[in-house]
């Protein structure tokens, strides 16, 4: 039934409530009483239709914002975090070691959150065949955030992992060894990927923001 129907037939049924209990003289209840039974139940459905859950345009919007924000900051603790543990830790085997791990821990929550942002991206531009108030430089540079985590973890990572494996130990190899010099260009290019990422991400939370 159409709210407004369905709030109309309930003013009805109030209205006939009064004059039916005031010609029945009470019964078992008094007209008072079945009044008082009767009106709660109307401020319930008024404040009901007065609930409304926010768009989901609106919704999309915020979670966008949301690992956005996530991505950023996340990323921007990382590389501060990256010289200080190679300077601090006298091994490099070592810092790569704990370094690495963080880099994992961290790329598994941007798999999350590129999924989040892709699901929520979509789900706008379903809606409101746009990006609701956010540019189309966000829209992009959402995008190539997300192509940048893929690129690293489909492309680089693993081949960084198999280069470092060939190496053995970076303390012991000598500086001309092959594979070194493999996962050093390798390693300096997913720096830069990682930097192209975490701008888009800025770029894309500012303009949509």
């Amino acid at each position: 039934m159409d709210p407004e129907a369905l709030e109309h037939l309930v003013e009805a049924v109030g209205k006939v409530i009064q004059p039916e209990e005031a010609n029945r003289g009470g019964g078992e209840y008094g007209s008072e009483e079945r009044i008082v039974r009767f009106l709660p139940m109307r401020s319930a459905y008024q404040a009901g239709r007065r609930l409304r859950l926010p768009p989901m345009s609106e919704i999309s919007a915020q979670v966008i914002r949301f690992t956005l924000a996530l991505w950023v900051g996340g990323t921007l603790v990382v590389i501060l975090a990256a010289p200080v543990i190679f300077r601090m830790v006298p091994s490099r085997d070592a810092a790569g070691e704990v370094f690495g791990e963080i880099l994992r821990r961290f790329e598994a929550v941007k798999h999350m959150l590129s999924l989040l942002l892709v699901v929520a991206i979509f789900l706008q531009l379903e809606q409101t065949r746009g990006f609701a108030g956010q540019s189309r430089v966000a829209g992009v540079a959402a995008f190539v955030a997300v192509a940048t985590n893929v690129y690293l973890a489909m492309v680089l990572r693993p081949r960084m992992n198999y280069f470092r494996m060939k190496v053995g130990s970076f303390d012991k190899a000598p500086p001309d060894d092959p594979w070194k010099k493999r996962f050093d260009r390798l390693h300096k290019r997913s720096t830069r990927v990682l930097v192209l990422g975490w701008l888009a991400a800025a770029v894309a939370l500012a303009a949509g923001t």
